[in-house]
């Protein structure tokens, strides 16, 4: 059984022969049981956008006549819309969509830079850490040659006897050689 489709004005001036508070809801049932009967179908679905048509004026003043498309699927169900309701739905989904996709691509490229940010903070971090090894490597051999020249004098230069003036002059002589051994043992 193939898709059903037609348009149809459906009169709903009956329903105005009913009590005022109660109108559209009767009018509402009027399209229910003429797609029922013209469709012959099992079950029929309203769209919003005709429910909304028919409520906008209030409960009390439904339209008199109401221009619907009524399609019927392989379910035996028909579904009451507009005319152009249907197209509208779609092309706002489309529309939402395309958005949606718009978004994840912006999303990805964000992600993407920054991906790329981080890679140039590691090799710039990399970078400055080679700088500072080969920095530290200059250091440490240049202040060796130092240290050793250096403690190379005191241990040439006479001890001198301990004076009142200066009695703890023989405790640094022995100290100073201990502190070039510790240095070049870094």
């Amino acid at each position: 059984m193939a898709n059903l489709e037609r348009i149809y004005t459906i009169p709903l001036g009956d329903a105005y022969l009913r009590v005022r508070t109660k109108r559209a809801k009767r009018a509402v049932a009027f399209v229910r049981a003429f797609a029922l009967r013209h469709m012959k179908a099992t079950e029929v679905k309203i769209s919003e956008g005709t429910n909304m048509l028919v409520f906008r004026d209030g409960m009390q003043k439904p339209p008199r006549k109401l221009k619907v498309r009524i399609v019927r699927g392989e379910e035996g169900i028909a579904k009451v819309w507009l005319i152009g309701e249907e197209e509208k739905i779609k092309a706002a989904a489309d529309k939402k969509k395309a958005a949606e996709e718009a978004n994840k691509k912006e999303e990805e490229k964000a992600e993407q830079k920054k991906k790329e940010d981080d890679k140039k903070a590691e090799e710039k971090k990399a970078e400055a850490a080679k700088a500072q090894a080969a920095s530290a490597a200059k250091q440490t051999t240049a202040p060796s040659a130092a240290k050793t020249a250096q403690a190379a004098p005191p241990a040439a230069k006479p001890a001198t006897a301990p004076t009142a003036s200066n009695p703890a002059q023989p405790a640094a002589a022995k100290q100073a050689p201990q502190q070039a051994q510790q240095a070049q043992k870094k």
